[in-house]
């Protein structure tokens, strides 16, 4: 499939579905791309409703605590994250509504490109999070996580730390539906590369695999993930 709306995610596999089976879950975080205009913006909002064959309804965008002003016909390109699927589709502002709160009508799509994403697709992400010993082993290093998966990442640092096989923690926040998240995870180090790697601000690589996630970081972890993979797939 060669689609406008979702591309350069080469391993994933994408098909046309329709809204109804894309079976998205009210509450699920959608990202708003304007197509209308020069600048291309893009919105988050959340789905609160979808009325078969009629519309599709989310919140009013926010930005810095501010509600923007959407036009009736003003075009966007939705793209949402439902399950292990990403789902995207063009539509336009059918009506805006101000009571009892502000929402969007949108033009409910003939149909609805769906790509299933795989567990070790990587979003590229620069993120500082702090490197340090699992249990007693003394390690400590700040570094910049430059791709992460729901099963890993790889992270920039300075100098060589660790070896291969050795179990770490790492610390990071992340902002997730707008709060910030403080996460601490474990994981093992899979490989450390100093020669693919041509940046001076951090000349090794560390490749990580997360392990014995919980719960409390597992639901954050993938929306985190599947937020980025999201901003990425054009």
């Amino acid at each position: 499939m060669n689609s406008i709306y979702i591309q350069g995610q080469e391993k994933i596999s994408g098909k046309i579905t329709t809204l109804g089976e894309a079976r998205l879950q009210i509450g699920d975080l959608v990202n708003l791309q304007v197509l209308t205009g020069a600048t291309k913006e893009r919105y988050s909002a959340k789905l609160i409703g979808v009325f078969h064959g009629q519309s599709v309804l989310v919140t009013t965008p926010m930005i810095n605590g501010n509600y923007q002003f959407m036009r009736v016909d003003d075009t966007f390109v939705l793209r949402v994250f439902s399950g292990r699927s990403a789902f995207a589709f063009e539509t336009h502002v059918l009506q805006s509504q101000h009571t009892p709160y502000p929402y969007l009508h949108l033009a409910y799509p003939r149909e609805v490109e769906s790509l299933v994403v795989r567990k070790g697709d990587r979003a590229k992400v620069k993120v500082i999070c702090t490197i340090s010993g699992y249990d007693d082993t003394q390690l400590q290093e700040a570094g910049t996580m430059i791709n992460i998966s729901i099963d890993g990442a790889m992270i920039g640092i300075k100098k060589v730390i660790g070896e291969k096989g050795q179990r770490i923690s790492i610390k990071f926040k992340v902002i997730v539906n707008g709060v910030d998240v403080f996460m601490g995870l474990d994981a093992v180090i899979r490989s450390i590369n100093t020669t693919q790697f041509n940046n001076t601000d951090w000349p090794c690589q560390l490749g990580l695999q997360f392990v014995d996630i919980s719960t409390e970081n597992s639901i954050p972890l993938m929306a985190f993930v599947y937020h980025n993979l999201m901003e990425q797939s054009l």
